[in-house]
């Protein structure tokens, strides 16, 4: 986890039943890699949850109040890239 400089956001991955079968696991590990290889103007806490309530959309992530579906370890960069400011 990086400390950032402006505004704190909370990401929180999906670990249930339906999330973990489709790689939560994997998408934690790519979002903590990135994390550690990037310099991020935000606070970032990294948390994991049980069942959002969305099985059947893929992995669930949420960035603070935003629920972000169909998430997986491959795309998970471009959502990262998308929602914080780093730089690589």
């Amino acid at each position: 986890m990086k400390t950032g400089r402006c505004r704190k956001i909370t990401i929180t991955v999906c670990i249930g039943s339906g999330c973990h079968v489709k790689g939560s696991r994997k998408v934690i590990k790519r979002i903590q890699e990135y994390l550690e290889e990037n310099e991020c103007d935000v606070d970032i806490e990294l948390k994991a949850c049980f069942c959002q309530n969305r099985c059947t959309e893929g992995v669930v992530v949420k960035f603070d109040d935003e629920i972000v579906t169909k998430i997986t370890k491959d795309n998970i960069i471009d959502v990262l890239e998308e929602k914080l400011s780093c730089g690589g």
